[in-house]
């Protein structure tokens, strides 16, 4: 049975500072709400804490919350926005679930200038609550919808565009969004965070500032993402949307950039320090290019691999393959089955692109002479230091304009946005 308590839960308010007592020690915070037989508060440190209701012997206010006017964000309708955030679920708009111990995606947008009030100071900003969706439930066509949105905006006046998302999936829709809108007049920012907001070791905040930051200054007409470079919250890196990874599961700093350099350090202060000299301009307007064939698969390179997985798409009428290979690009070709199957896809008219698995460098169909044997085949398409990830998105996105191979090809070997370099530099490694 729950203990008599000094303050009646009724009494309390979010906001209000409380002391609580449990088997004579003090937890002071900030009561945030009460959810079924638990009382949350947050932490001077930061962290919230749930407490059981049947363990608290006595709650007493230290402190009523002062009364302001509160400002509703959701949904704001903002005639010519300087900046346009599209919400679409993840981490970053997620808090903890008690019951459970995990997060879920419930969070109000209002939420975001609560935890980051500096972001009013970047201008007006507008807020589209496009979906709720954690990023490894993201499908191509919701990138098309993110894209949609996002050229809505920039045709409303927008000077900058933010997508807030989760971290999983979203160097997939920063690589696609490179893609569907091309050329860019604008910057647009992902970002995300790798710690749900109601921790105190969130890096949301910090995110979200130096998003707004980058959306409204950046220079450049790119998709880019914007997260932690380390693990202070002094700058972070604006990276270019189809050349940079996760890299780590929990690291606030996990995004990092593949095969080139950062294109910018962003600071609090709101300076931004170019770092890329390969950054794209903002064009003049935005083109919207709308259609991805998502009927596309991604395979892995393994000993034994065998050619059997390669005829199961072929046979279920996959329109286009992506293979992350060893190394340079190599296949196990002693096994023949592998080249009778990539033979079968090639009579089928079904493009077969090649990347490498070990994330930095470049493919080369030179280097081995069985790489040549293959290279032969019409429908293999070796894309030098592109991503697996951004291969995978751009291949659905020349699918989506045409189905003649040759015009694939070209597509593919194409630098559309950057997604392609020219050459690898010494300092591009493990940045």
């Amino acid at each position: 049975m729950m203990r008599e308590n000094k303050v009646n839960i009724n009494n309390l308010s979010t906001g209000d500072i409380v002391s609580i007592k449990i088997d004579k020690k003090d937890f002071n915070g900030e009561f945030i709400r009460e959810e079924d037989d638990l009382i949350i508060i947050k932490l001077k440190s930061g962290y919230d804490i749930a407490i059981p209701k049947d363990t608290i012997e006595t709650i007493s206010i230290i402190e009523k919350k002062k009364e302001e006017k509160e400002i509703k964000r959701e949904e704001s309708v903002i005639e010519k926005p300087d900046i346009t955030i599209i919400t679409t679920g993840g981490t970053i708009s997620s808090k903890i679930d008690y019951k459970t111990g995990g997060v879920s995606p419930s969070v109000e947008s209002d939420y975001y200038f609560r935890i980051s009030p500096d972001l009013n100071k970047q201008g007006s900003i507008a807020i589209k609550n496009l979906m709720s969706k954690l990023s490894e439930n993201m499908m191509p066509s919701d990138w098309v919808k993110i894209a949609d949105e996002a050229y809505s905006s920039i045709k409303k006046g927008s000077k900058g565009v933010i997508v807030t998302s989760g971290t999983d999936t979203m160097h997939f829709a920063s690589s696609a969004l490179s893609f569907l809108l091309n050329p860019l007049s604008i910057p647009i920012v992902f970002t995300g965070s790798q710690r749900s907001t109601d921790r105190g070791s969130t890096d949301a905040s910090t995110n979200l500032l130096l998003s707004a930051i980058t959306a409204k200054n950046f220079e450049g007409g790119e998709s880019v993402i914007c997260m932690h470079a380390n693990l202070n919250d002094e700058y972070n890196f604006i990276l270019r949307g189809n050349k940079a990874r996760k890299m780590h599961t929990e690291r606030r700093d996990a995004f990092r950039p593949i095969n080139t350099l950062p294109l910018a350090k962003v600071y609090t202060d709101g300076k931004i320090e170019e770092i890329n000299e390969d950054i794209i301009k903002r064009a003049e307007n935005t083109i919207f290019n709308k259609k991805l064939d998502e009927n596309v698969k991604m395979l892995y390179s393994y000993p034994s691999m065998g050619g059997d997985i390669i005829d199961y798409y072929v046979d279920k009428g996959v329109h286009g393959l992506v293979i992350a290979a060893t190394g340079f690009g190599n296949l196990p070709l002693e096994d023949k089955s592998i080249i009778k199957a990539l033979k079968k896809a090639e009579e089928s008219r079904i493009p077969v692109v090649i990347t490498s698995q070990t994330v930095y460098g470049s493919t080369n169909r030179f280097v081995y002479s069985t790489l040549r044997e293959i290279s032969k085949f019409d429908n293999i398409i070796y894309v030098g230091d592109m991503t697996t990830e951004t291969a995978f998105v751009k291949l659905m996105f020349s699918l989506g304009s045409s189905s003649d191979m040759e015009s694939i090809k070209e597509t593919m070997n194409k630098n559309l946005a950057g997604e392609i370099g020219k050459r690898s530099g010494i300092d591009e490694f493990l940045i």
